[in-house]
């Protein structure tokens, strides 16, 4: 996917990819008439005027806006670049949370994305915390773990109660529908691990939101 560029109160941004820029307008992060620009465009023209972008309205007609020369590619130093890649969600943007996605750099990402993947297995959550405590990509993580963990320990006493109370009842069939509630967990831990994997830190459905650990 080609890379894009996109000014704001007239500073210019980029590269980034197009399902970025698609996440700040649906989000309203970014305005529909803030100008883009991708290789093989002429000027510089309004989102709401990219065939790429009108999933928010329709495109009125308009002359396009010239910012000025195509952009270039600035490099910046080693340790003072940001990894704008890891706050991009892994194939489930329509699934998030309402919770914030986390901006990291590549190298925190790189170096700790084993912390990641172990905040997720259980009571492992507490590892990142302990071995890689300065960092916010192993914080992030370690926060949806130890949400995740405590949201199994809590469902796990629910269903404990309401097998118990069905099966005094004559209903103890329906506990295999309850059980399928558990197929909903996993699902989160697989994304949790997904997105680790990939460097990203991005906030799972539900309980994305909540943050324990700051």
């Amino acid at each position: 996917m080609s890379d894009w560029y996109y000014a704001v109160n007239n500073e210019q941004k980029g590269p980034v990819n197009e399902s970025e820029i698609k996440a700040q307008l649906a989000s309203n992060k970014l305005p529909s008439d803030a100008l883009v620009w991708k290789e093989g465009m002429d000027n510089w023209t309004p989102a709401s005027q990219v065939a790429a972008f009108t999933f928010r309205e329709p495109p009125v007609p308009a002359k396009s806006t010239t910012l000025g020369s195509a952009p270039t590619v600035v490099t910046q130093a080693p340790g003072g670049a940001t990894n704008p890649e890891s706050a991009k969600p892994v194939d489930m943007a329509s699934l998030l949370g309402p919770g914030e996605a986390l901006e990291v750099t590549a190298e925190d990402a790189e170096a700790n994305k084993i912390f990641g993947i172990l905040a997720y297995l259980s009571i492992l959550w507490i590892v990142p915390l302990m071995a890689a405590k300065n960092s916010p990509f192993a914080k992030y993580h370690a926060n949806q773990g130890l949400v995740l963990f405590l949201g199994e320990i809590a469902l796990g006493i629910i269903l404990s109660i309401l097998n118990a109370i069905l099966f005094s009842l004559g209903l103890g069939f329906i506990s295999l529908v309850l059980g399928l509630v558990w197929l909903g967990v996993i699902a989160l831990l697989i994304m949790g691990i997904i997105n680790a994997a990939a460097g990203k830190c991005v906030p799972l459905p539900l309980i994305g939101k909540f943050k324990l650990i700051k």
